[in-house]
């Protein structure tokens, strides 16, 4: 599919600089935060006012807008192929210019250590307000041109649908402690706090599942996979997941044990969908590439499909309620969350923010150079082995010390050894996301090919 600059081009362009100020946020806050683990520099980052109470609020709020706002974009990409009104544009300003200030405000307020003490909702209220109103701007903008003719849709429409209306009911009840009865009391507050976390990571979920199928179809040249039986299932039991998913992270609160059962059960059977629907799409979107050494788009999606392998098996794992006793609130969740915010979603958001690029920004020629350089490949490495080092590292620590927890024991002398490899490994994870994002950065700020021939199986 090829496109010239336009209007509405360049409204994906915002969109995508925006998704890249997050995730470069996340980084700068995550790469802080890791020097924590280092006793001598903590002690220096708390003396000047950077605690890690202060750091982690700033990198887990931006690294969850990372992945809101890069799915917005392949969105609007879908958007501009239907041509937006200038009513459309107006509210996209409209909603851009509430989250660029919602998102100034919410660095400035958490460098300041104003947060909320929430999980992922860590800024102030306030904000939230904003970013909503924004969201239903979005919307709007959405909606219109998708519910005509949605029974009949290819399935990224409906994982568009209802990640864009499911986060609005998530979004809202994640501010449920606002509400006296619910402050007033600590096991509904957290009952309701780590719900609406689950479900807000499924509202998200939608919006990535249905990035990557849309990319997918677009790469491969398969409009058949939007509409297969398989697709359209794990669209079933996500929706299904989304109501469910947070019970296996409150094994610790009072609960039915069957809504445990069923939480785990359909938790397992959703990453089972799609670690099948990502080797199905990596080994079509393959096919149409052989031969070429190092393809962006393809190189992303087929590293998410392994991580999705890997984290099947650790979600098993920590799902299962006994080991879950021993491992809740250890090294071992974080690394879980990394593994999949970073080796499932973002693969996948940045195998979507490749496709887009060599749409808008590339000729071949360019995207060879630029794209699918051999830079891009060293830092996608990068990337991948360190992530792996990380979430192995986070997984192993953590498992001894919920077991030394459990023992009455201390912990063994080597798990120290994580001041040394956590910053090294975080440091690696964080200079190839910078790499990454600063050159996909130039790539956005340069003008477009005028005479652009670039076909989606070459360009990734």
């Amino acid at each position: 599919m090829t496109m010239d600059t336009s209007r509405d081009n360049g409204l994906v362009v915002i969109q995508l600089r925006m998704a890249l100020a997050c995730i470069l946020l996340a980084v700068l806050g995550g790469l802080v935060a890791v020097l924590h683990y280092i006793p001598s520099v903590s002690e220096f980052l708390t003396s000047v006012g950077l605690p890690l109470a202060k750091l982690r609020p700033l990198h887990t709020s931006f690294a969850s807008l990372w992945i809101f706002g890069a799915a917005i974009a392949v969105i609007y990409h879908w958007l501009s192929g239907k041509g937006l009104s200038r009513a459309d544009t107006l509210r996209f300003r409209f909603h851009t210019a509430l989250w660029i200030l919602a998102g100034l405000g919410i660095f400035i307020t958490l460098s300041s250590g104003v947060f909320s003490g929430r999980e992922y909702l860590g800024f102030h209220p306030v904000f939230s307000a904003a970013l909503l109103l924004g969201w239903l701007a979005f919307a709007f903008n959405f909606l219109r041109r998708a519910l005509p003719g949605f029974w009949r849709a290819p399935v990224y429409i409906w994982f568009w649908t209802a990640g864009v209306l499911y986060f609005i009911y998530t979004f809202v009840e994640g501010h449920a402690y606002l509400l006296p009865w619910v402050e007033e009391s600590p096991i509904r507050d957290l009952q309701l706090q780590w719900k609406s976390c689950g479900t807000l990571v499924g509202s998200f979920n939608f919006l990535v599942y249905g990035s990557l199928i849309y990319v997918a179809e677009k790469l491969s040249g398969d409009r058949g996979y939007g509409q297969s039986r398989i697709a359209f299932l794990l669209f079933g039991v996500g929706a299904l997941n989304s109501f469910t998913n947070f019970a296996h992270h409150t094994y610790h609160l009072p609960q039915s044990h069957t809504v445990k059962w069923i939480a785990f059960i359909v938790s397992m059977v959703e990453i089972l969908i799609l670690l099948r629907i990502l080797w199905d799409i990596s080994r079509a979107v393959r096919a149409r590439v052989s031969g070429v050494p190092f393809v962006a788009a393809t190189a992303f999606l087929g590293a998410a499909k392994w991580w999705t392998a890997a984290m099947l098996i650790v979600s098993i794992a920590i799902s299962v309620p006994s080991l879950n006793s021993l491992i809740h609130g250890t090294h071992m969740v974080t690394g879980h969350a990394m593994g999949t915010e970073i080796g499932i979603d973002t693969m996948i958001l940045f195998g979507a923010l490749s496709f887009l690029l060599a749409e808008i920004r590339g000729s071949s020629e360019t995207v060879a150079v630029e794209l699918n350089s051999d830079r891009k490949r060293r830092m996608f490495v990068l990337l991948n082995l360190s992530t792996a080092v990380l979430v192995a590292w986070l997984s192993v620590s953590g498992l001894v010390h919920g077991v030394c927890r459990y023992m009455g024991e201390a912990n063994p002398g080597w798990v120290s050894w994580g001041k040394i490899i956590f910053p090294l490994a975080g440091a690696g994870v964080a200079m190839a996301l910078t790499s990454l994002a600063r050159g996909w950065w130039q790539m956005l700020a340069s003008p477009a090919a005028p005479d652009s021939d670039t076909e989606p199986s070459s360009a990734g």
